[in-house]
């Protein structure tokens, strides 16, 4: 009896171990059946972004074109724009730059300043350049003996550019009718600028002058001196 038992406790036992197994498979079975789902799920999810990709790329080939023709048009447009807003801007600019330099206010003599210096000993009280409309150039200036001593003016040259003659030249001046200048004197030189070469009224003009004179402190007068000088004027109506 007991024997029997023992024998159907045994098979009890067995048929549990088998059910246990069996339920163990079965949980594999359900394990794997949920991943395999995932993975139908994954890649639905996957074919559908390629889906997805693949009409955007199309999409995009699409708009391409569209958008680099429109991108076009406007940088066409704004260029336009630019031209008509700023055109008539510039052409203004260019009408004020016109006239100005028509009415002379670009001319040298509005930016150099007149001058006639010779050495201290010898200042300049006064100077002009002048021309008639329909005569030649003329330069009259005036300097004072201040050296102390009288002297005796033996010759006056003058060096101008494109005055009287075309270039650089050097002209042989008039001596005044008293050569001898007393101390405190003064010497009031003259000299026309003959040739075709004549200038316009507000021409300035730089003319440098070398005088040559003899000491007149002892008689006779002796040596031989020279000054020089520069005068800058703009030529003025007479």
């Amino acid at each position: 009896m007991d024997g029997k038992m023992r024998g159907q406790s045994a098979i009890v036992k067995s048929c549990g171990t088998s059910a246990r197994r069996l339920r163990g498979q079965s949980a594999i079975v359900k394990s794997c059946g949920t991943s395999a789902r995932r993975l139908r799920g994954q890649s639905a999810i996957e074919k559908s972004c390629g889906t997805s990709a693949r009409r955007l790329r199309g999409q995009s080939a699409i708009e391409s074109p569209l958008v680099a023709s429109t991108a076009g048009r406007l940088r066409g447009q704004s260029a336009m724009e630019y031209l008509v807003t700023y055109g008539w801007a510039l052409l203004a600019l260019f009408a004020v730059v016109a006239f100005l330099a028509t009415s002379g206010a670009f001319s040298s003599s509005n930016f150099s300043v007149p001058e006639c210096t010779f050495q201290p000993d010898l200042p300049c009280s006064s100077f002009i350049l002048y021309k008639p409309a329909s005569g030649e150039a003329t330069l009259q200036f005036e300097i004072t003996n201040n050296l102390g001593f009288p002297i005796s003016i033996t010759n006056i040259t003058y060096m101008a550019n494109d005055l009287g003659q075309q270039g650089q030249n050097t002209y042989s001046g008039t001596l005044p009718s008293t050569r001898r200048i007393d101390q405190g004197d003064k010497l009031a030189p003259s000299h026309n600028f003959s040739g075709p070469r004549q200038p316009q009224q507000k021409d300035f003009k730089t003319i440098y002058v070398s005088i040559e004179y003899q000491n007149c402190r002892f008689s006779p007068c002796g040596g031989n001196y020279t000054i020089s000088g520069r005068i800058a004027a703009p030529v003025e109506a007479s």
